[in-house]
């Protein structure tokens, strides 16, 4: 019974403790959402979500009308350093 009472908790406390992410979907409609204040229709959802990340870091991409950035993340490389 205290095993089954430890996992439990361990199992809750995993739960809380797990950071939340959004999808790529859900953060492609957000930043419409926010810069434009529409929404993307359904069946330009996974078009969306390429162009949102098959892009320039920093660089704008329109979709559905709305210009947002490029959601993409900089690497952070550096040619030729060390």
């Amino acid at each position: 019974m205290r095993r089954m009472t430890a996992i439990v908790t361990l199992g809750i406390g995993l739960a809380l403790a797990a950071p939340t992410h959004a999808s790529k979907v859900e953060e492609v409609k957000r930043a419409v959402k926010d810069k434009c204040m529409t929404d993307i229709p359904q069946k330009e959802l996974l078009d969306a979500v390429v162009k949102a990340y098959d892009c320039q870091p920093k660089s704008d991409v329109t979709i559905n009308g709305c210009a947002i950035k490029c959601l993409k993340g900089d690497s952070g490389n550096v040619v030729g350093g060390r």
